[in-house]
């Protein structure tokens, strides 16, 4: 089974990495939670993608106040 840990810094490398483990995740838990119709685990992947969107989200917010700052220093 594939291991998904959110938190962690901001960078790009980060969050690619973060996208690729979710994604491997997903797709192990994601198959057997359906099958066996485990609303349980269904309850905690969707926890899961939950904690990737506002980790998401954090990364957005800060690329959106670095690139204001790139855009006023510029000017």
């Amino acid at each position: 089974m594939s291991e998904y840990q959110i938190g962690g810094g901001l960078q790009l490398q980060t969050a690619a990495q973060k996208t690729e483990a979710f994604a491997a995740f997903l797709k192990s838990r994601m198959i057997h939670a359906l099958e066996t119709q485990d609303p349980t685990e269904l309850h905690y992947l969707l926890a899961q993608v939950d904690d990737y969107h506002s980790y998401l989200w954090r990364y957005y917010k800060k690329l959106s106040q670095d690139q204001s700052q790139h855009m006023s220093l510029d000017v």
